[in-house]
């Protein structure tokens, strides 16, 4: 065993959240002391083949050598599977730590800015499973604000997390439905989504449909221009929105096309024409005041793409995308634990300075 993971391991264990070790109690991550005795002695465990790479009958050696316990390969993957439910509560006590410390953008104050995404991960082997971690980023301090993992079968929306008050949503087209924006609105938070053709009906004030590709036509690539407009929510009823668009520079649109038919090739499907017009614009929808310009919420939505840079850090630096084939309960152990493990490096990186 290399001396880096065993000191990297103890670290980790040093920024665990108070009562860690009575949550494996009460979580059931143990609940007999037959071989291994303490939570401490699990978590030097379950740490060491999170973070080093290390096969199951390689762990019944390391846990040998450090007279933790002679266990088999199968015993230790059955102790590792128990420990989802701990590593989900130690997840849930570890407070957001700020890794930088970023202005707000006039007329955003008041927000606290939440870039939101969800990544795939798929499972090694035939099997092919693919679990979803949806993910809420604190744009302007650089930390991880919300996170859950599920199956496939979860599909991405803004219900999955509990927005906070006076958040500030930034998401990409697949949120951008009726029931995240009711989510919001009725959280007392607000939104920039981008919007996908014919996402849902738009109304003029006095309940006649509004041809949103019609109004797009008139919008060039120098400023950025408010449309007024309405939507049916279940239960908050007639409600005005805006929609804030600008057109892409010429030069950019080619590129666009491409990505849109590389896609389709992908998926074996085809983009309409009209679909395909609209992907020529940046168009958001918000219920942000009228004293904030479209010029500045486009602006600032185009900063969304940092959460992208947060899940490319997760699978390059700790190999969160790193799924060994593994029993499902397992998997969704190893995931947490994966996540675990990026919160403390978090916390880490905030204790120094370090621009991202």
């Amino acid at each position: 065993m290399e001396k880096k993971s065993n000191k990297n391991v103890e670290e980790i264990i040093k920024r665990l959240p108070e009562g860690y070790e009575q949550a494996c109690y009460e979580t059931k991550g143990m609940e007999r002391k037959r071989k291994i005795k303490n939570p401490i002695e699990l978590m030097r465990l379950v740490l060491l083949y999170l973070v080093g790479g290390y096969s199951l009958i390689e762990m019944t050696v390391i846990a040998y050598e450090l007279g933790i316990a002679k266990i088999k390969d199968s015993g230790f993957l059955k102790k590792f599977a128990k420990c989802e439910k701990w590593f989900e509560w130690i997840i849930g006590e570890m407070k957001p730590k700020a890794i930088i410390e970023y202005k707000a953008p006039k007329g955003f104050e008041k927000y606290q800015i939440m870039a939101i995404d969800a990544s795939d991960v798929k499972e090694k082997g035939r099997s092919g499973r693919i679990y979803k971690l949806h993910y809420a980023i604190e744009l302007l301090k650089m930390s991880a604000a919300s996170y859950k993992i599920t199956t496939q079968k979860i599909g991405e929306s803004l219900l999955n997390f509990n927005i906070g008050q006076n958040w500030l949503v930034l998401a990409d087209r697949i949120y951008g439905s009726l029931v995240s924006m009711e989510h919001c609105l009725k959280s007392c938070a607000n939104f920039i989504l981008r919007l996908k053709y014919n996402a849902f009906k738009l109304y003029n004030e006095d309940g006649s449909d509004i041809d949103l590709l019609e109004k797009l036509k008139s919008i060039t690539s120098d400023v950025a221009e408010d449309i007024d407009v309405y939507v049916k929510f279940a239960k908050l009823g007639f409600t005005k929105l805006r929609i804030c668009a600008i057109k892409i520079p010429d030069d950019k649109i080619d590129n666009v096309v491409r990505q849109f038919k590389h896609k389709d090739s992908k998926k074996q499907r085809k983009t309409s024409n009209q679909a395909l017009f609209m992907s020529k614009y940046v168009v958001v929808i918000t219920a942000l005041p009228i004293s904030i310009s479209a010029d500045d919420i486009i602006a600032l939505y185009r900063l969304r793409w940092q959460v992208e840079i947060y899940f490319k850090r997760l699978k390059s630096i700790i190999d969160f995308g790193n799924v060994p084939l593994r029993r499902q309960d397992s998997v969704m152990t190893w995931l947490n634990g994966k996540l675990m493990i990026s919160l403390v490096i978090e916390q880490m990186l905030s204790e120094v300075s370090f621009p991202p």
